[in-house]
């Protein structure tokens, strides 16, 4: 369950498994009376499936009525509350929904302010990779963090490192390594290697992620591209999973999961999360940004120990709205050109 507050466990065999029970927080019985059953199955199986008065009855009597109290019924004693009348019975629904907002308020559900305070002050993890520091590096960002930059080259030069970004990240992985014989165009031989990429997977969190997507083509001949819709959530603050495709054999890649920036990494650990719930080995993985806070690293790297973490730069600080300090902004905005003019 990706950024669910409240998760409802529903069906009528919810109360069997005992490692089930130990998870639930609030378990409810919603109880009909065997009357009202009855008239529901007859309507039901009579006007929309077509079946006789006769065999609906015979299957009650012989079936259905001795595996609910056989089944089901001995199972209410486990129940905090029995709700009888079910839908019907606004009591004590309004009962239910005060006390699970009164659960969410004491335990507290900012996940991101939580992050962002984590990890202060403490040195980066072994699983880091930053890019080699050079004049060229830095002359990149230098043009990307400089908020008067107009678009045009801010996209040419974020494009720029991000290619650096990437290509540097493939050169971390394992790859399938031969040694091969060629011919030069005047006849030598020439003995080289070739290295297998076709086990390689990109995956972006949209949206800033997309704007990785054409550097990881470029070097990575007809790589297969899978994306990850994760979006803050206006009313909480905390993000959301909204939409996911995936190759359906991404298990046996290895994936670059691709973001432009990591603040708290709450999206990060979201999107990490949905690769694993889709079997890629955390060992497989390799998440790549061009900016990074701190607090953002240490959070990845402490959900996900074995995921690889690859970055340009780590940034110290996060501010109340979640940016990157010094930082870059708001990189999906500036990219795409969404930016709030003065006037607004």
């Amino acid at each position: 369950m990706y950024g669910a507050n409240v998760v409802i466990f529903e069906g009528i065999l919810a109360f069997y498994h005992p490692e089930v029970l130990k998870m639930l927080d609030m378990k409810l019985f919603v109880d009909t009376d065997a009357d009202v059953r009855l008239a529901r199955r007859l309507r039901r199986d009579i006007l929309e499936r077509g079946r006789d008065l006769d065999g609906v009855l015979k299957q009650y009597c012989n079936m259905v009525k001795p595996a609910f109290l056989h089944y089901i019924a001995p199972s209410m004693v486990h129940a905090d509350i029995i709700v009888p009348r079910g839908g019907d019975n606004t009591v004590a629904i309004e009962l239910i929904v005060h006390h699970v907002h009164t659960q969410l308020q004491l335990r507290g559900f900012k996940l991101r302010e939580k992050l962002a305070n984590s990890y202060n002050g403490q040195p980066l993890p072994s699983s880091i990779y930053l890019l080699p520091e050079s004049p060229q590096v830095s002359g990149l960002h230098t043009f990307i963090r400089n908020k008067d930059t107009p678009r045009d080259e801010f996209i040419f030069y974020s494009k720029r490192l991000i290619r650096l970004v990437i290509e540097y990240a493939l050169s971390l992985l394992p790859f399938k390594v031969k040694e091969v014989v060629v011919e030069t165009p005047q006849g030598y031989l020439y003995q080289g290697k070739r290295c297998s990429t076709d086990k390689i997977c990109g995956v972006s969190i949209l949206r800033a992620g997309e704007t990785m997507e054409q550097a990881v083509c470029d070097v990575c001949k007809d790589i297969r591209i899978g994306k990850i819709l994760i979006q803050t959530n206006l009313n909480t603050g905390e993000p959301e999973l909204y939409y996911l495709r995936l190759p359906k054999d991404i298990k046996d890649y290895l994936v670059i999961l691709m973001d432009a920036t990591v603040a708290t990494g709450a999206a990060a650990m979201m999107a990490i999360r949905v690769l694993l719930d889709h079997d890629v080995p955390e060992e497989n993985i390799v998440i790549v940004s061009l900016l990074m806070a701190e607090s953002g690293v240490h959070t990845i790297a402490y959900a996900f120990p074995q995921v690889r973490i690859v970055t340009s730069a780590v940034d110290p600080e996060i501010n109340e709205k979640f940016y990157v300090l010094p930082g870059i902004g708001n990189f999906g905005d500036r990219y795409f050109g969404t930016e709030p003019s003065e006037e607004g």
